[in-house]
């Protein structure tokens, strides 16, 4: 009787750790989710993909509770790059600024130059233009979308997530240096940024537009429709798919067979590649790995 009671205590005891280690996220209805869990495939403990967006109203740059629990729950966070370390995000911008040999005034026709030029004088008088025009043309276009937030407080998911970190005391560690992801830039010629700055800013308007559309289907977490509106030639990235979005992407997965093997670990990155053939959760459900979408 004791040995039989040992042994009911004892798969009580099992029950309970197991219900008690076992996660506790809800699968989605649909496929509509920035949350996906990812298990099987020889990983030990599940670990999860978040997509976020950079920059959007603070108001609705917000973590969910089912995130909140995720990074209460897993071992590392990773983002694309490590926002908590300030030497690297330095020396990465002025590492490209150096690497850049060609400058707007010598790629663009006096009349576009002047008109590019004329155009941040008036919008952002704070910043002289021979600073911004140090920048590559394509992350001088990327940076015209915080003008085209109307809300005075600004903020990015990114950035919620390194405060929940900290709260939590859980470590930002990064899939790539700050030097690489700046360093695309220099894949894509410098005459073809120039002329999409050019584009971009004689369309401001439609790119408005456009960034109101992505940032209510982000909000509808429909990951699929906006992959497809971020690589529409409307946003200027169609022909650089593969430089900015698909080889980044295989890369990823390439590193979470080996960050996950042992641990649980919480990865956020944009959520532009999240979706699509070439998208993150496709290329991990062809290497074998179970995708399960979460609440969120």
């Amino acid at each position: 009787m004791k040995i039989l009671t040992a042994l009911l205590s004892l798969v009580g005891l099992g029950v309970f750790i197991a219900c008690k280690l076992k996660p506790n996220f809800k699968t989605a209805a649909n496929s509509n989710t920035l949350l996906w869990e990812v298990s099987g495939n020889g990983i030990d403990k599940p670990s999860y993909f978040l997509g976020t967006m950079h920059l959007m109203c603070a108001e609705d740059a917000v973590l969910t509770e089912a995130t909140k629990k995720i990074i209460k729950q897993v071992k590392n966070i990773y983002l694309e790059v490590d926002l908590d370390n300030a030497g690297e995000l330095l020396s990465g911008v002025m590492d490209v600024i150096n690497m850049r040999k060609e400058n707007l005034d010598e790629v663009l026709p006096e009349a576009e130059y002047l008109r590019v030029k004329d155009f941040f004088e008036k919008h952002q008088p704070a910043v002289p233009f021979s600073i911004i025009e140090k920048q590559h043309p394509l992350m001088i276009s990327s940076s015209l979308y915080e003008m085209f937030l109307t809300c005075e407080k600004k903020n990015g998911v990114e950035l919620m997530i390194v405060n929940e970190a900290y709260a939590q005391k859980k470590e930002i560690k990064g899939l790539e240096t700050v030097a690489f992801q700046l360093s695309i830039f220099n894949k894509i010629p410098y005459d073809e940024q120039a002329n999409e700055l050019v584009k971009t800013i004689d369309s401001i308007d439609k790119h408005k537009a456009l960034l109101g559309e992505m940032l209510q289907v982000y909000k509808e977490q429909d990951i699929q429709k906006l992959y497809t509106i971020t690589t529409t030639e409307e946003a200027g990235t169609s022909a650089y798919l593969e430089i900015l979005l698909d080889n980044r992407n295989e890369n990823w997965v390439k590193q979470f067979d080996t960050l996950a093997k042992d641990e649980s670990i919480l990865f956020a990155v944009g959520a532009a590649h999240l979706g699509g053939e070439k998208g993150v959760i496709n290329l991990l459900k062809k290497k074998g790995y179970t995708l399960r979408p979460l609440m969120n």
